[in-house]
């Protein structure tokens, strides 16, 4: 079952995942003159961050961290974009508890593990995206790692800006945040084990609330 972490146990993790992160702007800047701004997405920004309790995968945050400006890797292939990012976050977490930065699918993910008790206290993914001008409104590209075709490439990935505007109306109902928060939970326990990440769960948690209200 999951709960809910304390917005008391997690604002100082968020304060100190963004200093590793203007770190990275620093290096990025001063390697490449790449720039960069920082975005925490999906249920850590709705305050709905959770883990399962007596669990030992902790509970996790996911940012993206979005170009401004290319700088010198503007004619630089996709994997060393990539590598740019991971020496820089290997520099950033020292003398901090995070782990040295793995290479996931289609992000970075630092951790801080608890050794003795053979468990992730907390983590975080960091999502490499850039914006077209055309399509800031439809979506991003994101720099994905295809681990089967053993390249990287940016890919776009379209936003559902439907979910915003059925959150502000499930909002204006009496309790409506607290309908979304159990709702979410429930989904959380129910896909334990099944690989949706929070934010299609988020997404999930928005429109069943809003379909029981509007469409019954």
């Amino acid at each position: 079952m999951y709960e809910y972490v304390k917005k008391s146990e997690y604002a100082p993790v968020r304060k100190e995942l963004e200093e590793i992160i203007k770190r990275v702007q620093n290096e990025m800047r001063k390697t490449y003159g790449l720039t960069i701004q920082f975005q925490l997405i999906g249920s850590g920004k709705r305050h709905l961050v959770t883990r399962i309790r007596g669990g030992n995968s902790g509970y996790d945050f996911d940012y993206n961290l979005i170009i401004q400006r290319w700088g010198d890797m503007y004619n630089s292939k996709d994997m060393i974009v990539k590598q740019g990012f991971m020496d820089a976050f290997k520099e950033a977490v020292k003398g901090t508890p995070y782990s040295s930065p793995k290479d996931s699918t289609s992000a970075i993910t630092i951790k801080v593990i608890d050794r003795k008790q053979k468990k992730i206290l907390r983590s975080c993914d960091f999502a490499i995206i850039y914006y077209e001008d055309y399509s800031i409104n439809n979506g991003y590209y994101y720099l994905r790692n295809d681990k089967k075709r053993k390249v990287y490439e940016f890919v776009f990935r379209s936003i559902n800006s439907g979910i915003e505007e059925k959150m502000h109306n499930i909002l204006g109902k009496n309790g409506g945040w607290a309908y979304i928060s159990e709702e979410y939970r429930k989904l959380k326990d129910i896909n334990e084990g099944k690989g949706k990440h929070s934010y299609s769960l988020y997404a999930e948690a928005v429109n069943n609330v809003y379909n029981q209200m509007y469409l019954q």
